[in-house]
């Protein structure tokens, strides 16, 4: 009698391990990682309360590019959250994998045609011009690209406005 229920709770045990492991987000891709940095593809993007047509919008992003933090997926939806704080749900083909920061300092930022303090100015950027990253940050240096002018050079970090943090570190795509 006691080899039987030894032998059932043995036989339980893998069941138990398998209840334990913890559940993917809904609609999570497999390697999907939240949050990370991405941008707004279209020039016109209806922000939702919740993730489907059935919610309301919330507001409108009229700037194509602009820089924005996946929080979450629900099937073909992605919540965003901006700079500013203000989260909502997306539809998937409204998202680029594309890195993008705006100008975030007082004065116009420097962009300078090499990452070194005396290098030549090549531009002088007002706040709020975006810029697309062109490769992982240093800790003093960022590549970027002017969107629409195309425009190369570096800017530091803390001239920059990024969704979340880790945008700096993030491969580009």
């Amino acid at each position: 009698m006691a080899m039987r229920w030894l032998w059932g709770l043995l036989c339980l045990l893998p069941w138990g391990a398998a209840l334990a492991q913890p559940v993917p987000e809904a609609g999570a891709k497999a390697g999907e990682v939240f949050p990370r940095a991405a941008s707004l593809k279209r020039g016109e993007v209806n922000v939702r309360s919740g993730p489907g047509t059935q919610y309301p919008i919330l507001w409108v992003y009229w700037r194509a590019g602009y820089p924005v933090a996946l929080v979450a997926r629900f099937d073909n939806y992605l919540k965003i959250r901006d700079f500013e704080g203000e989260e909502g749900w997306v539809h998937q083909a409204m998202v680029s994998k594309r890195i993008t920061a705006l100008v975030a300092s007082k004065e116009p930022a420097r962009l300078l045609k090499d990452a070194e303090p005396g290098s030549r100015a090549v531009a002088r950027l007002a706040p709020g011009v975006m810029v697309a990253l062109t490769e992982p940050c240093t800790p003093d240096w960022c590549a970027v690209e002017v969107i629409p002018s195309g425009e190369e050079g570096y800017l530091r970090p803390t001239d920059l406005d990024v969704p979340t943090p880790d945008a700096f570190q993030q491969p580009t795509p």
